[in-house]
């Protein structure tokens, strides 16, 4: 089928598909974004799905452009890097074996990335022969018990949300320096690293990262807890804590709920748009080709790879 007949494909679909599936995010359970951001976070969960991106491109392009998204990485939607691990690719094939429809992975990727986060990472089924079974398919192998770790600390922060979280700010890049100066694979204020983790801690150690990044989110939760009991925050707890993690607690509590900023909003969008692809719907997160929007800063912070580590 040409480019331009999936196209018209993808226009007569979404012209007959119910609103609950074409408002992925808009109509989720994820009640303090605004309609914009959950229309944002549609287009990105389609584009992340890959054949779901392209089937429904029209659609995806339409959100795009009415929300001020990049669409120059429109290219490569679809496009997974070749080198497969053999652990991804027994995870590929299992995801393939579920043959399910292509409007049912919508609602599948829409539910996950409006939830709570606190589903479970992918992990791999095994071979013919038995092997490589309980792998992990979307995060690296030497990272897996710190994220599960991570993930443990309090009931709020699960697994998912920690792995969608580094996905989104450095794309599991340990030697990350981003815009505002925070290093490592986590992104943690420097300051806050320091506090958590001691004068001599590395932020650039990417298990010591992911330790003060779910104890930071932990007690960021725990904060947005106390102030909506003191009812000086409405809103979801996650979103909440994601938009203190990025723009400050001050700011969410100023606000009286999440800030209805450009940043705030793409940052919990963003977060939120890697849940499935954790969860193993869609090609493994780390291989997806880069798209702009979907990386925190647009992934233009410089390289640390000159910088101490």
């Amino acid at each position: 089928m040409t480019t331009m007949a999936r196209a018209e494909e993808g226009t007569r679909m979404t012209s007959g598909m119910k609103p609950s599936t074409m408002a992925v995010g808009a109509a989720g359970g994820c009640g303090c974004l605004a309609l914009p951001v959950g229309v944002t976070l549609t287009a990105a969960v389609l584009l992340i799905v890959g054949g779901l991106g392209v089937l429904l491109l029209p659609l995806v392009i339409i959100f795009m452009i009415f929300h001020g998204l990049s669409l120059s990485g429109l290219g490569s939607i679809g496009h997974v890097n070749d080198d497969l691990t053999p652990v991804e690719q027994l995870c590929e094939n299992a995801e393939r074996q579920r043959d399910q429809s292509d409007q049912q992975n919508a609602e599948d990727v829409g539910a996950i990335a409006t939830g709570d986060g606190l589903g479970q990472l992918e992990l791999s089924p095994p071979d013919a022969d038995g092997n490589n079974g309980n792998q992990p398919c979307t995060v690296p192998e030497n990272l897996y018990k710190s994220i599960e770790d991570a993930g443990g600390i309090c009931d709020v922060i699960g697994p998912v949300i920690i792995a969608a979280q580094i996905q989104y700010e450095s794309g599991f890049d340990p030697k990350y320096v981003g815009s505002n100066g925070a290093e490592g694979i986590s992104q943690v204020p420097r300051d806050v690293f320091t506090k958590l983790m001691g004068n001599d801690a590395d932020p650039f150690d990417p298990k010591q990262s992911i330790k003060a990044q779910g104890t930071y989110l932990c007690e960021l939760a725990g904060q947005v807890k106390d102030l909506e009991d003191r009812n000086m925050v409405t809103g979801n707890v996650l979103d909440l804590t994601l938009a203190a993690y990025d723009v400050g607690l001050d700011a969410v509590e100023q606000a009286k709920g999440v800030p209805a900023t450009d940043e705030a909003q793409r940052y919990i969008t963003g977060v939120r748009t890697w849940f499935a692809p954790m969860e193993g719907i869609g090609p493994p997160p780390r291989k997806l080709a880069d798209i702009p929007d979907l990386r925190h800063n647009g992934g233009v912070g410089p390289s640390a790879s000159s910088s101490p580590s």
